[in-house]
């Protein structure tokens, strides 16, 4: 996770957010994912929190890996300083820089098995 960070430290288009503001919504198209700085980030699929993101983490690769309109909102926990990465930086990043893209990889792994254990829970 630390590798990540250093990727994107010194990025120049950092953007804060405060607690309780959106980063974006469910439904909205995808211009870029957010790698996040600093703070925490809650992760809502319709009005169900699926993950708390924080430093080092990332949200909003779904919907740049799928060309879709995003599947989920973020809004911001705490006050969070943020990277944007738009579709193309994104693409060299995960051609280019192998942690990076084991990463990515990771984080949606992580909340495929934190939605499993929901679905599950909830049938129980």
């Amino acid at each position: 996770m630390s590798d990540v960070l250093s990727l994107f430290r010194e990025e120049p288009g950092r953007l804060s957010r405060q607690a309780g503001e959106f980063i974006f919504r469910e439904g909205e198209a995808a211009r870029e994912m957010f790698v996040i700085l600093d703070g925490e980030v809650e992760v809502l699929v319709g009005n169900l929190r699926v993950d708390v993101a924080g430093p080092g983490s990332i949200v909003g690769e779904m919907a740049l890996i799928e060309e879709l309109p995003r599947a989920a909102t973020a809004r911001a926990l705490t006050a969070c300083a943020l990277v944007p990465v738009n579709a193309e930086a994104f693409q060299s990043l995960v051609q280019k820089t192998p942690p990076f893209a084991l990463h990515v990889m990771r984080v949606m792994a992580e909340r495929l098995r934190r939605m499993n254990r929901m679905v599950v829970d909830g049938l129980e």
